[in-house]
């Protein structure tokens, strides 16, 4: 790959804001885009000459700040030959996607108080559907061969309704089921991302995401954050300037539980589509708002940008109820539910009657428990952390099932072994992180578990992991 002295100037914003000499700040610069994904093992920069013209800076300065580069072995710079990012530019740890998604699975052992994954368990409306379901269901349906490979047409009919409530002016050839939002999320990455291209996502997100993107030969891209969640105007002009196949966001976000504004959304949108980068907006925790409203989705903003919009279940009815959807246009929804009627002959079809169902005639009273029950866990956990473990610090989400909890001087992974010893598994920061850091001493509480668990869970973590 090869950096051009503009593109590399583009995405050096405010660079000169550090303490130092210039050539230090320079340098100091490009490790932070190599660190974040944004230059890669092997990509060649600028000349010298070239990058100096474009930041209006003497020759000597860019001179400088790449001698300090290959002296800390970020730059392979030989006589004569265009320089290029040295050994250190990985991108990733060498830790494979597979042990990440692997830290927020469940084990196969029943634990004291399980924590690692945010699923949760059934609302009252799935466990009265399993215990009889033919008070839901038709009592003499018509079942055929069992197969709903390209979608069931109630299930499609009663997804385009609860979509158009939404805001999102759906059609029935717009949407692909599936089975689960993680599927969703993997055809949808798959279908858009190129092999040697890039996905843009929150520096900390979701790591079902990081195996999609590997599987479709594509490598990750890591937006900036800070303390409130994406910096939208970094990540805006790193869009603009790297320009990736598609940008992965997740509301409310997975894991720290924040949300962007209506205005930061329209500046994120505006710039994907001023560069074409499709938007994935997973919205699978969208609708679980503990304070305010829930967000719009990005598909409802009006930019002209091109959306995929991820929906599903399985956080609001049962983490078991394993049917989802994504919305996108007619000739990709078409392309995608091809590839998933080939990987797995359609989802269950019993689990999608269901799914009707509820989406029909029970979405909004069970979101309202759930969204009851959430705050009554959640308020049991602030408490808990407050009176077993006050030095942990953590921000108040806004939506969604999780705490982004920071243990003080804490190694997150040596945390949750521990942790997982004394039976409460939990899942550590760098199963969530792009690159390495960004979930330095934190873990996931997800606090889907009624409050006397989360009660306990916060207890013996407090006693046994710290």
């Amino acid at each position: 790959m090869r950096t051009t002295a503009d593109q590399l100037r583009d995405v050096l914003d405010h660079w000169q804001s550090g303490t130092g000499p210039l050539y230090q700040q320079l340098a100091d610069a490009i490790v932070s885009l190599a660190e974040a994904g944004s230059l890669e093992h092997g990509t060649r920069l600028p000349s010298e000459r070239a990058l100096a013209t474009s930041l209006h800076l003497s020759r000597n300065t860019v001179t400088a700040a790449y001698q300090r580069l290959r002296d800390e072995e970020w730059l392979d710079v030989r006589p004569g030959a265009v320089p290029r990012l040295g050994s250190r530019a990985r991108g990733l740890d060498g830790m494979s996607h597979q042990d990440r998604f692997a830290k927020i699975l469940p084990g196969t052992q029943v634990p004291l108080v399980g924590l690692s994954s945010a699923c949760p368990g059934p609302a009252p409306v799935v466990a009265s559907a399993f215990a009889d379901p033919s008070a839901l269901l038709d009592a003499t349906p018509t079942l055929g061969t069992g197969y709903a490979a390209l979608g069931d047409p109630d299930l499609v009919s009663a997804i385009v309704d609860r979509l158009r409530l939404q805001g999102i002016p759906a059609r029935p050839d717009e949407v692909v089921v599936t089975s689960g939002g993680q599927q969703a999320l993997w055809l949808a990455v798959t279908g858009l991302a190129s092999a040697g291209g890039t996905v843009a996502m929150e520096a900390v997100t979701y790591p079902g995401v990081f195996d999609a993107v590997a599987s479709a030969g594509s490598r990750p891209l890591a937006l900036p954050m800070g303390p409130d969640g994406l910096d939208v105007a970094a990540a805006a002009k790193l869009l603009r300037a790297a320009r990736p196949t598609a940008a992965y966001v997740t509301t409310f976000h997975n894991p720290t539980g924040t949300a962007l504004s209506e205005p930061d959304a329209l500046h994120l949108a505006e710039a994907a589509a001023s560069v074409g980068v499709t938007l994935i907006d997973d919205r699978i925790t969208g609708e679980l708002a503990l304070a305010g409203p829930a967000a719009r989705p990005f598909a409802t903003l009006g930019t002209g940008a091109s959306v995929v919009t991820i929906g599903g279940l399985s956080k609001i009815f049962w983490g078991g109820m394993r049917i989802g959807w994504l919305h996108t246009n007619p000739t990709l929804a078409a392309q995608l539910r091809q590839r998933k009627a080939a990987m797995d002959l359609g989802s269950p079809a019993f689990l999608q009657r269901l799914a009707r169902v509820f989406l029909e005639d029970h979405y909004d009273e069970t979101l309202a428990w759930r969204i009851a029950s959430m705050r009554e866990s959640l308020a049991a956990t602030v408490d808990a952390l407050a009176e077993f473990a006050p030095e942990w610090q953590y921000r108040m989400p806004v939506g969604g099932p999780c705490l982004w909890v920071k243990v003080p001087g804490a190694n997150a992974d040596r945390f949750a072994a521990r942790a997982a010893d004394a039976g409460v598994p939990v899942a550590p920061g760098s199963a969530f992180e792009v690159v390495p850091g960004g979930g330095a001493a934190r873990f996931r509480l997800p606090f889907y578990l009624p409050p006397e668990q989360m009660r306990l869970g916060v207890k013996t973590l407090a006693e046994h992991a710290a």
